[in-house]
């Protein structure tokens, strides 16, 4: 909510909340719905677990890496997919340049389709289109 208690839009998928008059997410391309996110379920916690094995459903890179990471572990919480990113539980202070996120092996196809269905897919298809051609 901002500050003169105006809802704001937000993305259904991201749950990222936008400024009014925004009508598309930028990092999916969703059309944004009016007023709040709702409250996310309480995370499972796979942290602590001693005997369960987690594999690393997508490794992030580069400068953005930690927020990309971010986002989707936002989005497979979400989902209902305990997940983790690697080094979140200890006090890392040094910056890093690649960002597993991990999940419990049995999650993991599951986490992978989430992904790719938020992630990979092309926001930006339908803007191709208007771009001016050479013959104009």
């Amino acid at each position: 909510m901002n500050v003169r208690g105006l809802m704001m839009p937000y993305c259904p998928q991201c749950f990222v909340e936008y400024v009014e008059g925004t009508a598309h997410c930028e990092d999916c391309g969703a059309d944004l719905v009016p007023g709040s996110p709702p409250e996310a379920p309480a995370p499972l916690e796979i942290s602590d677990a001693k005997d369960m094995k987690l594999v690393a459903v997508r490794i992030f890179s580069g400068a953005t890496a930690q927020m990309d990471a971010d986002l989707a572990r936002n989005i497979l919480r979400s989902q209902g997919v305990p997940c983790v990113l690697s080094g979140e539980t200890s006090a890392e202070m040094l910056p890093v340049l690649d960002v597993p996120l991990l999940v419990r092996q049995e999650d993991a196809q599951k986490a992978a389709r989430v992904l790719e269905e938020y992630l990979d897919t092309d926001a930006t298809a339908g803007t191709e289109e208007q771009a001016p051609s050479e013959e104009d």
